[in-house]
């Protein structure tokens, strides 16, 4: 990038990098366009997946967390946050966020899919889970 970079091409190239599988240089070009535009919604929930991808789940919650201050209505904000909980163990709590992503956007068949598979998690520990 040139000195004149901004936090649009930031994350387009960020984008560019997360569908390359490289989710570790997305994070680094986000946090920078994070840093230009600290509320736009779409690099944060951009940030939350470079993070979740990295295997860094907890910063991942935050970023989910955040989007979501923002736009309360962001499904997809919703989905990485139950998938954070659900890599926290907090398998009630996670079930509770994909369902809410579930019935925003109810053509998404990934949140259908997920959420049938937290709730077999679930039922198979006999209603447990944080």
């Amino acid at each position: 990038m040139s000195g004149n970079e901004n936090a649009y091409d930031l994350l387009q190239e960020a984008r560019k990098l997360l569908g390359q599988r490289k989710p570790a240089q997305a994070a680094c070009l986000l946090e920078r366009a994070k840093a230009m535009e600290p509320h736009r919604g779409s690099i944060i929930e951009a940030l939350g997946i470079a993070y979740y991808n990295s295997g860094r789940h907890e910063q991942a919650s935050r970023e989910f967390e955040e989007a979501l201050e923002i736009d309360p209505t962001n499904h997809y904000a919703r989905f990485g946050l139950g998938r954070c909980l659900h890599r926290a163990g907090q398998l009630r709590l996670a079930i509770g966020q994909v369902k809410l992503a579930a019935a925003m956007a109810p053509e998404m068949e990934l949140y259908g899919e997920t959420l049938r598979r937290l709730q077999r998690e679930l039922g198979a520990r006999g209603g447990t889970g944080a």
